[in-house]
């Protein structure tokens, strides 16, 4: 008897935790597919935007705001690129994505890396999020009317920082690869209330930009995913105006790295990257940037920033 009550006691338990998180996945379903940018917002998002953006099919063609906000027209071979939900997809056809890159693009891991991501950096020993940031706006010094480039944006976490600080008349794009991310970066922007930030879908080796429209540049978290990392650097470069400033966060490796060879079996198993930073300061200075400062406080995340040249030699 006593038994059979520990069984019944156990299954309603489960199968209460069970409905109530469906009910949790629910409700923050029903909140992603909530988000709504009104037209007139879309497309002064979109007019904003454009002078900026270089499109797959036609680099050189300046795209087309659609009137009623809905996204961008190539003028040269008619494609549209849809903006919904405050996203702008500028990805055509299928992408080559790593290990890893699959596994945080699905609604749960999203769901769950957004919920949990305190946890996460705690467990690794990265700076939490408030010291991180302050670190940024030390360096990148974002002020009113900025506009402002955040890489790999992922949950918006970083871009809606970024955000406040340069204020309405600013402008702050947020790039990822990932829908599911992405999806998560609209709601916390709608959440907020900001009317200031532009997300696009895009890919980081195959920056949608002109050359040279952009002073500041963060990238917290993306290195390291990036299949080819000297390819988005020179991307990052090409993109990126005289003076610019670019700050970067990326699980990394160090010195005489006691890690190391753990390291070097997950990117080996994952293509997650542990990005030496000694090296990547040749990799930036390669591209035009110079004043190269890192630094590696816990044992697998480092940070980076670099100025680039006025004059690239």
């Amino acid at each position: 008897m006593t038994r059979r009550r520990y069984w019944l006691g156990t299954g309603l338990a489960l199968g209460a935790g069970i409905s109530a998180g469906v009910m949790l996945w629910q409700r923050e379903q029903r909140k992603l597919r909530s988000v709504s940018v009104p037209a007139q917002r879309a497309r002064s998002l979109l007019e904003r935007a454009a002078p900026l953006i270089r499109l797959p099919t036609s680099p050189g063609c300046e795209p087309q705001v659609l009137n009623n906000g809905s996204g961008l027209r190539c003028q040269e071979t008619g494609t549209i690129y849809p903006y919904r939900r405050g996203v702008l997809d500028l990805i055509v056809g299928e992408t080559d994505n790593t290990f890893t890159q699959d596994a945080l693009d699905t609604p749960l891991t999203a769901w769950g890396y957004d919920a949990a991501r305190g946890m996460i950096t705690g467990l690794l020993r990265v700076q939490p999020f408030a010291e991180e940031f302050s670190d940024i706006q030390e360096i990148q010094q974002y002020r009113a009317g900025d506009v402002a480039f955040d890489l790999a944006c992922g949950q918006g976490n970083f871009t809606v920082e970024i955000a406040k600080r340069v204020g309405d008349d600013g402008l702050v794009i947020g790039l990822d690869l990932s829908p599911a991310m992405l999806a998560r970066a609209a709601y916390h922007v709608e959440r907020w209330g900001l009317k200031n930030v532009f997300l696009i879908r895009g890919d980081a080796l195959n920056l949608p930009f002109h050359d040279g429209v952009f002073k500041k540049l963060n990238c917290s978290g993306g290195f390291h995913q990036f299949p080819d990392l000297p390819q988005a650097i020179r991307e990052l470069g090409r993109v990126s105006s005289s003076g610019a400033i670019l700050t970067a966060g990326t699980f990394a490796e160090g010195t005489s790295d006691r890690y190391a060879a753990i390291k070097r079996r997950l990117k080996e198993r994952f293509a997650l990257h542990f990005v030496p930073l000694i090296p990547l300061g040749s990799e930036l200075e390669a591209v035009g940037f110079n004043d190269y400062d890192w630094s590696m406080p816990g044992p697998w995340f480092g940070y980076a920033s670099a100025r680039k040249d006025s004059v690239h030699r």
